[in-house]
């Protein structure tokens, strides 16, 4: 069984925390001054795909990021990089996250961080969220969690899992989605809409518009899910 407490993230912004934070390409409004404060997060290790940083140099009150990682496909070249790490992953069968997640991995001998925030992600190109989707299910041995505006999103793997949720941070409304090609069946406690063994797939049934009724849920699956909830601030 494998334990989730994602809105720790989103606890006493002020306090120190060993985690490592990508800012991502994207719409800008998704990233709102309440998640510049966990980018900010005394402890953090901050990275930026190269998309993003001009919206970094952009901000006055966010830090500046300890590395920029990507194919630099998409940076203005005359952006000062302030003396951050430089990582050049030219891999074009990777998305700029799947990279800045695996290079900042590598690091963990040296950056100690406990999980991964992705910052942004959700809107814009449809194509671009689905990618994000993918890339947290080829990280499930890791905790990574995408926030934006709206919703926390992370995958879950196989198994059972147990995620602590904070009431007071999210209007309760959240979803259960397959993800994977292969048979979901889902057992689930502390939803208004519980699932018995219950089959989900595209073209069939996915629990959308579920409601968390406890601050403890348990979902038991035969395949890797999607679990997002949506944000209150």
């Amino acid at each position: 069984m494998k334990e989730y407490r994602p809105f720790e993230i989103l606890d006493d912004l002020s306090k120190e925390e060993e985690i490592c934070v990508i800012w991502l390409n994207g719409d800008p409004s998704s990233i709102g001054t309440h998640l510049e404060t966990v980018w900010n997060k005394k402890g953090a290790w901050r990275v930026v795909t190269d998309g993003g940083l001009q919206e970094i140099h952009r901000r006055r009150e966010v830090r500046w990021p300890h590395a920029i990682c990507g194919d630099f496909d998409s940076i203005d070249r005359k952006l000062d990089t302030k003396g951050a790490k430089i990582i050049h992953t030219p891999d074009q069968n990777s998305t700029d996250a799947t990279k800045a997640i695996k290079w900042c991995l590598e690091q963990k001998n040296e950056w100690h961080f406990n999980r991964i925030v992705l910052l942004g992600g959700l809107n814009g190109r449809f194509d671009h969220t689905m990618s994000t989707l993918s890339t947290l299910c080829q990280f499930l041995e890791v905790t990574v969690v995408v926030l934006d505006s709206t919703n926390m999103v992370f995958a879950l793997p196989e198994g059972t899992s147990r995620i602590h949720v904070d009431l007071k941070k999210t209007t309760r409304m959240c979803g259960v989605i397959p993800i994977s090609q292969k048979s979901t069946v889902v057992t689930s406690k502390g939803l208004k809409y519980e699932m018995e063994s219950l089959p989900l797939a595209f073209g069939v049934l996915i629990s959308s518009s579920n409601e968390v009724t406890t601050d403890l849920i348990e979902l038991e699956s035969t395949a890797p899910l999607i679990f997002t909830i949506e944000l209150k601030f």
